[in-house]
């Protein structure tokens, strides 16, 4: 992860930061499981994960691996 996504994580506060960090990596380890996840309109291979009012904005690599790569709030991410 990068050190923006780092650093958007730990301003949230604890509870928020753990439960979001769960869901993370249960899609990692799991992308296919029930998870609220949208192909990016414009794009060949972004999608967004979405949690509350937090959107994970992620692709996939050529070994079809999920890679964060931008978090957010709604508001401010797209």
């Amino acid at each position: 992860m990068t050190d923006a996504i780092t650093k958007f994580i730990d301003k949230l506060d604890r509870k928020l930061r753990e439960q979001l960090k769960k869901k993370i990596r249960g899609f990692l380890d799991n992308p296919t499981e029930n998870n609220d996840v949208k192909k990016l309109a414009g794009t060949t291979n972004t999608y967004r994960l979405r949690y509350r009012n937090i959107r994970i904005i992620f692709k996939y690599n050529s070994d079809n691996k999920a890679e964060i790569i931008d978090i957010n709030f709604r508001g401010n991410i797209y």
